[in-house]
């Protein structure tokens, strides 16, 4: 979570969707406060935010906020998580060493799900109620340039977003799902695809379209 007091804005930082890149333009312009000092902060959602910060935050911008994230592909954003997590070594219940990618879709669908596969939910993380979404400003990751017209407006000024951590899947392309574990993630995680789709028709969604 990153506060810009200036432009009244709140930048929540949907994992696998640029964060680090976004962090890292924003962060020079950022209010400094009792969030920066909690792990739940980084990469907490609209629920934790409404219930911990928004009080907080508001009284110390000194009215209310406008709340944007960055919302990814459902595919996409699961083979961001599988090659991130490449990284663990073999052994540890976090690493997918030694998996395929069709294998970690298919551990993301188990009950229970392994430690490896835990990825959280975009549908929550935004409060997507199946119509609308409890952050104010959704941005399409494939259409960043959008976020960066939007801050541009609200900032006064054209920022630079650097590169950081760019996804391995931009480079190489989408890794082949057979069609029916396709199927059964897109009917699993219904809501998570009914969120991005709303997202990906104009490239950004507000609140009270």
């Amino acid at each position: 979570m990153l506060v810009l007091q200036a432009s009244r804005l709140v930048f929540l930082a949907n994992p696998k969707t640029a964060t680090q890149s976004v962090r890292a333009m924003l962060r020079p312009r950022a209010l400094a406060g009792e969030w920066q000092n909690d792990p739940a902060a980084r990469h907490g959602g609209i629920g934790p935010f409404d219930r911990k910060w928004r009080g907080m935050v508001e009284a110390a911008v000194g009215g209310p906020v406008e709340v944007f994230a960055v919302v990814r592909e459902p595919v996409a954003r699961l083979d961001s998580w599988f090659r991130y997590r490449q990284k663990n070594p073999a052994g540890d219940k976090r690493s997918t060493q030694g998996l395929g990618f069709a294998e970690f879709i298919e551990a993301v669908l188990s009950d229970p799900v392994p430690d490896f596969a835990r990825v959280g939910s975009q549908e929550r993380f935004v409060g997507w109620d199946g119509r609308r979404a409890g952050i104010d400003v959704l941005f399409d990751y494939d259409r960043l340039d959008l976020m960066m017209e939007f801050l541009a407006d609200r900032i006064g000024q054209r920022l630079h977003l650097p590169l950081r951590n760019v996804s391995a899947m931009a480079r190489e392309g989408r890794p082949e799902v057979p069609e029916a574990l396709l199927a059964r993630l897109r009917k699993a995680m219904a809501g998570e695809f009914a969120l991005y789709d709303a997202v990906r028709e104009t490239g950004v969604l507000f609140a009270d379209d």
